[in-house]
This record gives C-alpha cells, sequence and structure tokens, in this order.
C-alpha cells in the first residue's frame, strides 16, 4: 500500500493563522496535524508516502525531514497549487503510485487522505482492515450540516453518489477525507483525473467529481461507518479550537 497526503493548499479560510505556514502544520496541543497524520499511517504498516505540497512547500520539506528522517515519504509539488483543486493536486501524485519497479501494471493500494484532518489513529487500521477493495471512511452518527461532502449509498452499503448535492436526508453520512483504492481502481482514478484535467473541469474541481465517475463505471466503494473514531476537518479557526477540544477529550 502507498499512502498519498494532500497538503498543496493555503488554506485561506484559516488566515490570518496561514499567513506564514501550511494548515496542515499547525499545532494541535503541541503537535501539528501533519504529524499526526504520518505517525497513524505508520502505525497501520503504511511505509511509503507521497506527500502533495505547494503552499510553503520548502517549510513542509524542511519540517518533514526534521520530524521524520528514516521514514520513506517523497514530496510531490503542485506547482499551480493557487489556481487548481485538490482533484488536480492528486492527479500530481500519479508518478509516485505508479512507480513501482517491475510492475506492468498497478500493483498497489492507494491510502488517500486530507491533511487537514483529526482524527483518532486507530481509524486507519480499521479502513484497511475491512473487507472491501474500494472504501471510504463515513461519519455517519453526530450533527451533520450543508458543508458536508454526502455520500449516499445502496442497500449494500456501496456508493451511489458522492458529493455536496443532493438532500440532507437522504444522505448515509460525511466523507470524512480519507480513502482506500485497490490497485486497478486507483490506476482508473488517475486517469480519470486525467481525463478530466485535460477536458478542463478537473483542474479546479474536488476529487469526489472523479470519484463520482468511478462509481458510474460500476466499481464498488463501500461506505465504512467510522463513527465510533472521533474525527474533524479543520477548514476555519473556528474548527482548530473544536479539534483542539475534541484531542483532549479523546486522549489522542
Amino acid at each position: 500500500m502507498k499512502a498519498v497526503i494532500l497538503a498543496a493548499g493555503s488554506a485561506t479560510r484559516m488566515r490570518p493563522l496561514t499567513d506564514e505556514r501550511p494548515k496542515c502544520l499547525l499545532p494541535l496541543n503541541g503537535k501539528s496535524i501533519l504529524e499526526r497524520t504520518i505517525d497513524s499511517i505508520t502505525a497501520a504498516g503504511v511505509e511509503h508516502i507521497g506527500l502533495v505540497i505547494g503552499f510553503k512547500a520548502e517549510m513542509l520539506r524542511s519540517f518533514v525531514k526534521s520530524r521524520f528522517p528514516f521514514h520513506k515519504i517523497r514530496f510531490i509539488v503542485n506547482p499551480k497549487y493557487e489556481t487548481t483543486n485538490n482533484a488536480f493536486s492528486l492527479l500530481m501524485s500519479r508518478e509516485f503510485f505508479l512507480s513501482t519497479p517491475g510492475a506492468a501494471a498497478p500493483s498497489d493500494e492507494l491510502l488517500l487522505l486530507d491533511a487537514d484532518i483529526l482524527f483518532a489513529p486507530p481509524m486507519i487500521r480499521f479502513l484497511i482492515a475491512h473487507g472491501s477493495p474500494n472504501k471510504i471512511a463515513v461519519r455517519v452518527e453526530g450533527a451533520h450540516d450543508d458543508e458536508e461532502v454526502r455520500v449516499k449509498v445502496d442497500a449494500d452499503g456501496s456508493l451511489l453518489s458522492i458529493g455536496k448535492s443532493g438532500a440532507m436526508a437522504e444522505a448515509f453520512g460525511e466523507s470524512v477525507g480519507i480513502e482506500v483504492f485497490s490497485p486497478s481502481s486507483a490506476g482508473r482514478l488517475y486517469e480519470i483525473l486525467e481525463e478530466r484535467v485535460r477536458a478542463g473541469p478537473g483542474r479546479t474541481e474536488f476529487y469526489e467529481a472523479a470519484f463520482q465517475v468511478l462509481i458510474d463505471e460500476g466499481h464498488k466503494l463501500a461506505a465504512v461507518d467510522v463513527s465510533s473514531f472521533p474525527s474533524i476537518e479543520i477548514d476555519t479557526p473556528e474548527d482548530l479550537r473544536a479539534a483542539e477540544d475534541l484531542a483532549s477529550r479523546s486522549g489522542f
């Protein structure tokens, strides 16, 4: 398995906290969001990590090399981070994902994470251990709002749709921002991303648009309920304060 962490954005909604540092380097009770993420990934046994960077790229490089000098982390630069979205950043990691010596086709699973999520570390092991080859972490329990990326599922728990559109009442839950894809589905996902970027919309859209194409083509994506593992996406200073409180209350 290879992990890709998307950390290229400039996080304008977090300003002034992100004027001088990437959002993922903001401290949460003495430990940065990115540090927590990498620790959780490696604790789950995933050794190869691709980190997509853009805003304050050299600061991120310096931090990671200092904090994780012996980890297998490749830096992947999105040079157009100011004018593109996370679908484009994910596409930038394609070479890292495909670079397995001697492999004629994708041979690794893909663990995909946004860099602005605080989550209980055991969530990664739980998601990887789930039997489905393609799966998305979904928070079902708790309060929900219109800002969430919602997922709708069929009777078997496979995704029918993912995005911010659609009635809240029809949603199974919120996509946390952590996914696992089989080698073949991940390979096709990168093809879809490239097709959409070449066509135009892929440069500025969220990667969930490519997930939807994958679903529409017949790839089964299981919605895995991770409600028992506390998590929060950090988009605003208010979210950061809530994340600090969550980490303190939950003991991680």
